[in-house]
Parts: C-alpha cells; sequence; structure tokens
C-alpha cells in the first residue's frame, strides 16, 4: 500500500509525493494536489497540555449512570452530592509542566499567561467562523440531536475561546452571562429534550453547570486565564453530558452489506498506553516513562469504521504491537503479520475489510465506497473533520476504496504544514474519533515504538457484533 504525503514546495505550496508506506492515498487530481497554500512558518511555541491539568476525568455515562443519578435525585441530600459534585468538576490545582494548553497559546501563569492567550488558539464551531481544532467541541458538534437551548448553552461556554484570545475580559464576561441566562431561562426547555430514563442525570449535569457559573465568574474577576480556561472546559464536559443524554435510538440504517461487520451504534472511549522503544517520552522539558491516550470512537458517523476499531481493541489486536509509520503528517498502528496486510480472525481464518465511510455535514449518512470527490462533491465539509491533533482515521490501500483492515492513523495536525480544509484528507477517508487526552505524545511516538496497551473503557455496550 502507498501513500500521498504532503511537502513543501519552495514556493510555499502543499505539494504531493509518494514515500512508501501503509496508509492509502487520497485521489486528488495533478490541478488540485498543488493548489493548497500554507501560511509562512510562525515562531510561536507550542505546549502541550499536562494529563488531566485543571480538569478532572468525566464522569460515567450511560444506562448504570443515569440510573444511578435517578437514585440519588430522589434522595433527600441530592442537592448536598451535587454541590460536592461542583466543588470536585470545579477544583482547579495548580499545574504543573508542560503548562496547560488553550488551543495554539500555553498558559503558563502571570504574564505568561497573558502573553500566550493573546497568541493563536483555536475557534469553536459557534464561537465564530474559524475552523474548529478542538477534539471535544467538534465531538458535541458532531451529535446528532436537535435542541437549540443545549445548543446555545453551548455556543456561549464555546466562545469564551475566541474571547481570551485577547484576554479580552469583558467580553469574556459577556459570554458567561449568555450562559447563565441560558441555564436559567432556558432549563425546562432542555430537558425537554432529554429521556425520562435519562433526565435525573441530565438534570444533575445542569444542576453542576448552574452552580459552577458563578465559580467561572470570581476566576474571571480574579482575571485568572488559567482557572478559566480550565472551568469552562469541565463545564463544557458537563453540557456535552446533557446532550449525550438526548440522543434516542440510533439516528440512521446501516446499509445491509455491512451489517456483517461489528458496528459502534454510539460512543465508545478506548485508553491507550504506549512506550517508547529505547527511551523516555520528553515532552518540553517534563519525562514521562509512558504515554496515555484518551480517544473517543463516534459511531454515529462512522459505525462500520468505529465498531472495525473498537471490537479489535476488545481482542487485544494492538497489545504490544510497533508504530508502523511516523513522519510528521500521521502516526499509523495496526499492521497484521500478513502477507497482503489485512487482518484475519483467529477463530473463523476469515480475512477483514472494511468499506469507506465518509459522512458529509449536511448528509443524513454516511456515503460508503467512494470518497466524497468520486462523488462529485469534493469540496463538501464532513461533519468529523481533519482539523484536530490526533484525529484518527482508516488506512486503507491508494485505489482501492474499501481495502481497510486493522491499520488506523493519528493526523497530525500542523497549521503550516496540513492547513485546516486544505489537507486533501477530508471526504477521502473515514475519520472516526479523535485523541482528546494525551495527544501530545504523538509527536514523539515514532517508528518502532510500541503500543503496550488498549482498553475500552466506556460504551463497549454500544459494539453491535454480526447477528445480534
Amino acid at each position: 500500500m502507498a501513500f500521498v504525503g504532503a511537502a513543501i514546495g519552495d514556493r510555499g505550496a502543499l505539494l504531493l509525493r509518494r514515500p512508501r508506506g501503509a496508509l492509502g492515498a487520497p485521489a486528488a487530481s495533478a490541478g488540485r494536489a498543488a493548489a493548497a497554500r500554507v501560511p509562512p512558518p510562525t515562531c510561536a511555541a507550542r505546549g502541550p497540555p499536562p494529563p488531566g491539568a485543571g480538569a478532572p476525568p468525566p464522569p460515567a455515562t450511560g444506562p448504570a449512570a443515569w440510573a444511578a443519578a435517578a437514585a440519588a435525585a430522589a434522595a433527600p441530600w441530592a442537592r448536598a452530592a451535587t454541590a460536592a459534585a461542583v466543588a470536585a468538576a470545579l477544583a482547579v490545582a495548580p499545574v504543573a509542566l508542560p503548562a496547560l494548553h488553550v488551543g495554539d497559546a500555553t498558559l503558563s501563569g502571570g504574564g505568561g499567561a497573558a502573553v500566550a492567550a493573546r497568541g493563536g488558539g483555536y475557534s469553536l464551531e459557534a464561537a465564530s467562523g474559524d475552523v474548529n481544532k478542538d477534539a471535544e467541541s467538534v465531538l458535541r458538534w458532531a451529535l446528532p440531536i436537535n435542541n437549540k437551548p443545549v445548543r446555545e448553552l453551548q455556543s456561549s461556554l464555546e466562545a469564551i475561546t475566541s474571547s481570551m484570545r485577547g484576554l479580552k475580559w469583558g467580553k469574556v464576561e459577556g459570554d458567561v452571562r449568555k450562559a447563565v441566562g441560558v441555564s436559567k431561562n432556558q432549563r425546562e426547555k432542555i430537558l425537554a429534550g432529554v429521556p425520562a430514563d435519562k433526565k435525573a442525570y441530565a438534570e444533575q449535569q445542569l444542576d453542576i453547570v448552574a452552580e459552577g457559573l458563578p465559580m467561572l465568574n470570581s476566576a474571571i474577576g480574579e482575571r485568572s486565564a488559567e482557572k478559566v480556561i480550565a472551568m469552562q472546559r469541565s463545564l463544557l464536559r458537563n453540557v456535552g453530558h446533557v446532550e449525550e443524554s438526548m440522543v434516542v435510538g440510533f439516528p440512521f440504517e446501516v446499509p445491509a452489506e455491512y451489517t456483517d461487520k461489528p458496528l459502534l451504534k454510539g460512543r465508545a472511549t478506548v485508553e491507550m498506553t504506549i512506550k517508547k522503544a529505547t527511551e523516555d517520552f520528553d515532552i518540553f522539558g517534563t519525562i514521562y516513562k509512558e504515554g496515555k491516550l484518551t480517544m473517543v470512537l463516534d459511531g454515529y458517523t462512522a459505525p462500520v469504521t468505529a465498531g472495525n476499531f473498537v471490537d479489535l481493541v476488545d481482542r487485544g489486536f494492538y497489545n504490544n504491537t510497533p508504530v508502523v509509520r511516523s513522519d510528521g503528517f500521521v502516526v499509523q498502528i495496526g499492521r497484521p503479520d500478513t502477507k497482503d496486510e489485512l487482518y484475519v480472525d483467529p477463530v473463523t481464518k476469515a480475512k477483514r475489510t472494511i468499506p469507506l465511510e465518509v459522512f458529509a455535514k449536511n448528509d443524513k449518512a454516511p456515503t460508503y465506497g467512494l470518497t466524497l470527490e468520486d462523488d462529485g462533491r469534493g469540496y463538501a465539509a464532513t461533519k468529523l473533520p481533519f482539523s484536530v491533533n490526533g484525529a484518527m482515521a482508516q488506512a486503507r490501500n491508494e485505489f482501492e476504496a474499501n481495502s481497510g483492515s486493522s491499520q488506523i492513523f493519528w493526523f497530525l495536525f500542523e497549521p503550516d504544514l496540513t492547513p485546516a480544509g486544505r489537507n486533501l484528507l477530508d471526504g477521502r477517508y473515514a475519520l472516526f474519533g479523535f485523541v482528546t487526552e494525551g495527544d501530545f505524545f504523538l509527536k514523539n511516538f515514532g517508528v518502532g515504538d510500541l503500543v503496550v496497551e488498549a482498553k475500552v473503557v466506556d460504551g463497549l455496550e454500544n459494539l453491535v457484533q454480526p447477528g445480534k
């Protein structure tokens, strides 16, 4: 299998080359191949976030969590429990190196935070017209829901990111005022979109948001950029849990010819431990013996592709497997020990291939078996874009759309080399999830380094095996 990679020409154009590798290529015409332009290089440093800094892991979701929330809501101490949850969710610990990451800016405290926050930073879908480079935001917007008030709550909190770029504190205060208004005045309309069996859980999450917003205002009053960003992220996760609870059933029918594959009908979270072959990870001077990646796989957008990956993770296929490609653009794993590089089921002895699966933004279901360009829609936006560092996609043969098997790759977003919306990948590869924690390890994850272990930590109940 060969991949058409990217290189910078002497005039700054994004050109195509053909290095050896195992990742399939976009079927781009020669005219379009050199069409993308890249901005001149920048000297701005980009620091990675520490694992979990400033924000605890999100609470468990799914039926068990909803049942627990319902039981808690019925207890007389429910409000006290909620208050404790607010305190825990919004506790901001001192940020250790590497510093807290805010989009393309690094907040390291004091004057350094102010200078860094004035730099770049990602834009969220409803916060500005720019490209969204935040994995969790992209995943929220991709949820198949239609509840305007909760989207307004999400948008107002996400707008803080744009406002923080120039430390526009007055604008940040306005964003929070809007969020407070929606949280207070639109609460019942938000809850109207939640099924009865999940309503207590959604109410609990909204309580945390309502009680956390004054704390966010206090952080703004302190002019603490670190606290504001950490609290914003935590509250947006609570809003995301409300939005997840609104999803009812599965939004479309997977074509019958693919129901013999494992399907992810919902979302799942995978945690992966990675290790360098001969040394430790050195991330801006901080040494890690192992790297930890948290990945959210989106079956609502790519049920076949995400289901294939989650099934292989659950089988232990990726444990103790090496990186087979790492070139500054992608990091690739999952090459099986077979002549044709296709995964073979150890029980049935059948080779597994999966179709190309691409979901255009305004479509009702994915397009299967051909790229959007081959479908006459080469410039259509995709529901999950290659605009996020750590975007996960299915590797395939260059000229065979339906040749995916066990090899997957992480996309390394670099604005100077792979500008969002001009990377020749959107609509040509099946993107099925994002690294939401630990993506900064990927640039140091090289050929021969190992995936020590990958495990499904949430959402395995959403994996539907063939015949079930």
